[in-house]
């Protein structure tokens, strides 16, 4: 629901093969034709920038590490030192400045809400003299999984959401040994997301399916709708409709003759812990449920809470955190209480317009925030109350958060959680200390701490979960 994603860092860091149209004011410090290479978030991106015979220059970026997508940019500019431009199908702004002692483009990348904060991941881009290196960090959990042989079987399939016209693809593994199995689906986080969950080179959901599958459970996880090689529209997606295909992975596993039909849960991260509660309310082939780094407060109280502990995490002054996050607060009541969609974009327009005005916010954040706020899923999302599906589930909970998560701070949403979950007589709740958002051990709270992490997966926290499942899925 990241970004707004909840967690796109989620993921939500949608890397890229872009075409870029670039224009030219002064000179360049530096010619920019050529190639141009960077690493971001542990993913290698290349620019290939051409100029034409009128002096106007074009562009591609790639990124070796992950294929090559051609998405739209716009709002580029190149003057004698700096270089800028913003991918909007994807929210995404690039700024560097040319740095003469690197020989090279020093500057952020921003994408969904580190856009709106304004927390720049570092991008530098260093002119190419041969191959771009394909050495990628070290993700020694995934390098195993991938090495040695597995206890269990994996399958391609697809199922579909009739209702919406939607046909979803995923990956179904089955432990070895006799069925049925108890079984999992596995609900990703905000944003434009695979059946991997990848966030900053790692594949959190390929991790968590592992160990899943080696304790006897069954995982179903998959691509969302409009993403890898599911059809449908995931931009113009609300919670309702990634709700519904929830339950469109929960009936087809029920139906797959290796499945208990009557030993099958869903585990949430972030969003997919909002969405897990409010499917297994009205279908009662959920029979447990674990949430990662799920809500326990409204979702407007929630952005706002972030924000501000986003913003101090980067850095910001005190007066700088108050005005921006006053000036986000207003734009969630307006959403929120808007009566049309005429409405809501007028509000939201003139309210960005006085923030730009006031240099609140950034001109590369106005396009990505103008459409998340006016956005089908934003509308819906900002009043949803997670408390209320929570406190209506009568079967097994598990609740898990790290001490260390910004997105979804921990004592605060363990608390509500805590208090949703008072009647539920087998409702587990634990705070885990040191980890960040995507449950990987940190030192310090910081927006992006997975990025030079190797750990994908804590192990304790992976042990947590099988022993819990295992004990409620049989």
């Amino acid at each position: 629901m990241h970004n707004v994603w909840l967690y796109r860092p989620q993921a939500a860091m949608c890397l890229l093969a872009l075409a870029l149209g670039l224009t030219t004011g002064n000179a360049s410090a530096e010619e920019a034709e050529g190639n141009w290479n960077g690493l971001l978030v542990g993913y290698h991106i290349v620019v290939h920038v051409r100029k034409d015979a009128a002096g106007h220059y074009s562009a591609t970026l790639d990124s070796p590490d992950q294929g090559t997508f051609k998405l739209p940019t716009d709002k580029v500019a190149v003057d004698a030192d700096h270089f800028s431009f913003t991918v909007p199908t994807i929210g995404a702004s690039y700024a560097g400045t040319w740095r003469a002692d690197q020989q090279a483009w020093v500057g952020g990348w921003t994408q969904g809400k580190a856009l709106q904060l304004g927390v720049p991941l570092p991008l530098v881009l260093s002119r190419m003299s041969g191959a771009v290196s394909t050495q990628v960090m070290k993700r020694p959990q995934e390098e195993a999984i991938a090495a040695n042989p597995h206890p269990y079987r994996q399958r391609e399939v697809s199922f579909s959401n009739a209702a919406a016209g939607v046909t979803l693809s995923g990956t179904l593994s089955l432990p070895d040994g006799p069925d049925p199995f108890p079984a999992v689906v596995l609900v990703s986080g905000t944003g434009p997301v695979t059946r991997d969950a990848a966030y900053v080179g790692h594949k959190m959901f390929v991790v968590l399916a592992d160990a899943l599958n080696r304790r006897g459970i069954a995982v179903l996880r998959y691509d969302k709708r409009g993403v890898g090689k599911s059809t449908g529209d995931y931009a113009a997606a609300t919670p309702t409709d990634l709700a519904a295909d929830v339950g469109a992975a929960l009936q087809f596993l029920k139906a797959q003759p290796e499945i208990a039909p009557d030993h099958i849960g869903l585990v949430g991260h972030s969003e997919g812990g909002a969405l897990a509660p409010a499917v297994a309310v009205r279908m009662p082939t959920v029979r447990f449920v674990v949430l990662l780094a799920g809500p326990g407060m409204r979702f407007d109280r929630l952005l706002s809470l972030r924000d501000a502990k986003i913003l101090k995490a980067s850095g910001m002054r005190d007066d700088e955190i108050q005005k921006k996050t006053a000036f986000l607060n207003q734009l969630y009541a307006d959403v929120e209480t808007a009566k049309s969609d005429a409405e809501v974009h007028s509000l939201v327009k003139t309210r960005i317009d006085a923030a730009l005005a006031s240099k609140i916010i950034s001109p590369a954040s106005v396009d990505v925030l103008t459409r998340q706020l006016t956005s089908p899923w934003g509308r819906q999302a900002l009043s949803y109350e997670p408390a209320a599906a929570l406190s209506k589930l009568h079967i097994p909970v598990l609740a898990l958060n790290g001490s260390l998560d910004l997105w979804m701070p921990s004592t605060e949403n363990l608390s509500l959680i805590r208090t949703a979950l008072k009647h539920n007589p087998d409702a587990t709740i634990i705070e885990l200390p040191n980890l960040n958002h995507a449950f990987q051990t940190v030192k310090l709270p910081t927006p992006y701490d997975g990025i030079d992490v190797e750990e994908t997966f804590a192990p304790a926290a992976l042990k947590i979960i099988g022993d819990w499942v295992a004990a409620h899925g049989t």
